[in-house]
């Protein structure tokens, strides 16, 4: 018979192992050299510089440095309250064939209310928190229905926006308790402590586990490696572009000279001057081929140039280069004292880039479309500190396209800029565009959505088109400046084209001397750096177009010149004495076949004897004209 063996019950191991644990002495706790070699070869495995577990272990306990207070938490909710999409179900959707649902669903986004920022560094940490929510708020909304999260917190529920943000910060930082900033403004009071936040946050922690179980379920569904491949991929690619952007920066001409700053860069900075695009590092920088006051420097650089005492004595400005192609070239196209009048102000870089280039020529500029009384006096600020002149400049609150030319009086003004408010979607940074250029915050609901607003571009081609018919009624220009930052052809070309061709269909009703445009090659160098850059900038041989990508945002400039026709001179032509006539020729045949040469002596005697004669001729005629009177 097999003989079976009763296996011991759990209970009797555990009894076992806690006697056996109970035996032993405290000398025989201590590890031999054998066991501590040991340990020793197995701690290496995490030791070695080479070894990818290190990396990995120092990745997992790394501590995640918070970059948000509550007042910026509270600030970023408002403006995600205001900019987010209301998640609509997709039959609901399908099903609202009614024209009044529809208008309905676009009075989604409100206006987003007046925010006092105590320093610049608060609001760009708002816009970016904000801007982060806004592209995320699909995952947000969705962990929060999985966990159940308002129903374990009811009293929370309004809150939806704020506790969004607040999660978002949260599931970046690997949902680790929020320390406070250590490069915080001074300015900001951190002793205010919100108790909303405060109960959100420990909402948050509470139930962490269960929202990194969910978000890791949705990561394992997608395939994703991590919260970023969550994202659509049009919006993961910009983000990814954006990173290594270069920081362009142009130089305050008005208060300071390129000689100067290159030197600061050069001998206090320790830095190298390089060629081209292709010779950057972390450790050089360069001057832009296109724009002569234009700097331009490593991605990595992009804090310590923020920073640097140059820009807070604004003797230089941080601009991407897109911005500056079109401003240098309307300076190509002006001369002394000739004024240029700006369709779109926004926040007012462009204008003092414009006011920078043109100071040495005394040119007024004429601006439209200032949002506010506010906003006028905040780019009158700034012009101020530019070191120029507020003369120079003239604001306006009305559009551009409302205005009456007769009831303005835009002495001399001989260029219009026409750079109206477009899709931006040649874009890859939009964030530092929105704080730099100082845009309207709505501009980040285009940005975060995964597909391209077909409305809201057809809105632009609209807008776009109403600004070039405006700036061609202007009878007193003789050239335009038309600049978009999209990447569509129905806004760039398109716009161009039916331009000219609705000019032309109307050329019955304009007065003859007033002349048409037409649409002129680009007055800036072609080349686009050194020869080993290849970039395409050229389109169709007309335009300026630099294409999106990791060197720069992209921008579209179309120039276009007035030619004027030419009145034919009703005086009638001098009539010439066909001996003279055939002697002029002869002598202007000598001249061709003989062409430039230098005057010898023998050549001096020959031309002292033809000189004799002609000047005996003239005494004969004087004499003749000179007789009658004697005789009187």
């Amino acid at each position: 018979m097999l003989s079976h063996t009763i296996p011991t019950s759990r209970n009797n191991i555990n009894e076992n192992y806690t006697n056996n644990q109970l035996s032993i002495s405290p000398e025989d706790k201590e590890l031999n050299e054998h066991d501590r070699a040991r340990i020793k070869e197995f701690g290496q495995l995490f030791n070695r510089h080479s070894s990818i577990n290190r990396e990995l272990l120092e990745e997992l306990f790394r501590k995640e440095p918070s970059e948000y207070t509550p007042t910026v938490y509270r600030y970023a909710s408002r403006i995600y309250h205001c900019l987010k999409e209301d998640q609509i179900n997709p039959v609901l959707k399908a099903l609202s064939n009614t024209k009044e649902e529809q208008v309905q669903a676009k009075k989604t986004t409100l206006d987003v209310p007046k925010i006092d920022y105590a320093s610049d560094k608060q609001k760009r940490r708002t816009l970016k928190l904000a801007f982060s929510v806004l592209r995320y708020q699909k995952i947000v909304e969705e962990l929060l229905d999985e966990t159940q999260f308002f129903s374990n917190y009811p009293e929370i529920k309004d809150e939806l926006s704020l506790v969004s943000t607040i999660l978002y910060d949260y599931l970046s930082r690997k949902f680790q308790p929020r320390d406070d900033p250590i490069d915080v403004d001074d300015k900001e009071d951190l002793t205010n402590n919100d108790q909303l936040v405060s109960h959100i946050e420990t909402a948050i922690l509470q139930e962490r586990t269960r929202l990194a179980a969910a978000l890791a379920r949705n990561r394992i569904k997608s395939q994703a490696l991590s919260i970023e491949d969550l994202l659509p991929e049009n919006v993961r690619e910009v983000q990814q572009h954006s990173a290594e952007l270069p920081v362009y920066a142009w130089v305050n001409l008005i208060k300071t000279d390129m000689e100067t700053i290159l030197n600061v860069f050069e001998n206090d900075e320790q830095m190298k001057r390089a060629k081209n695009s292709n010779d950057i590092d972390k450790r050089t920088f360069y001057v832009d081929y296109h724009c002569s006051n234009l700097l331009v420097f490593h991605y990595t650089q992009k804090q310590r140039i923020a920073n640097h005492y140059l820009v807070r004595d604004h003797l230089l400005y941080l601009q991407d280069k897109s911005s500056c192609i079109a401003a240098h070239s309307l300076r190509k196209l002006i001369t002394r004292k000739d004024n240029i009048c700006l369709a779109y102000v926004s926040g007012g870089l462009f204008l003092q880039l414009l006011l920078v280039l043109t100071d040495d020529l005394e040119s007024k500029i004429y601006a439209f479309g200032a949002r506010s009384d506010e906003n006028i006096r905040d780019i009158q600020a700034k012009i101020k500190s530019l070191g120029a002149s507020e003369k120079r400049v003239k604001i306006f609150k009305d559009r551009f396209i409302d205005i009456n030319f007769d009831e303005i009086n835009m002495e001399n003004c001989k260029v219009i800029l026409c750079n109206p408010p477009d899709s931006r979607s040649a874009l890859i940074q939009p964030l530092d565009f929105l704080y730099n250029e100082g845009e309207d915050v709505t501009l980040l609901k285009q940005f975060s959505q995964p597909t391209e607003n077909k409305g809201y571009v057809r809105e632009c081609i609209q807008r776009e088109a109403a600004y070039m018919r405006q700036a061609v009624r202007y009878n007193l220009a003789k050239a335009i400046v038309y600049v978009t930052f999209s990447k569509n052809r129905s806004e760039n070309d398109d716009i161009v084209h039916a331009t000219i061709n609705e000019q032309s269909e109307n050329r019955t009703q304009q007065r003859k001397d007033i002349g048409s445009y037409k649409i002129s090659p680009p007055v800036l160098p072609i080349q686009f750096g050194g020869r080993n850059e290849h970039m395409s900038v050229l389109r169709q041989g007309i335009f300026i177009q630099f294409e999106s990508s990791q060197k720069m945002n992209g921008v579209f400039v179309a120039v276009l010149i007035r030619e004027r026709e030419r009145r034919r001179s009703n005086i009638p032509k001098k009539k010439t004495d066909d001996h003279d006539s055939d002697v002029d020729n002869e002598n202007k045949s000598k001249k061709d076949r003989q062409g430039f040469q230098f005057e010898t002596e023998a050549r001096a005697t020959q031309r002292r004897q033809h000189q004799q004669p002609q000047t005996v001729k003239t005494q004969r005629k004087s004499i003749t004209t000179t007789s009658p009177n004697r005789r009187c």
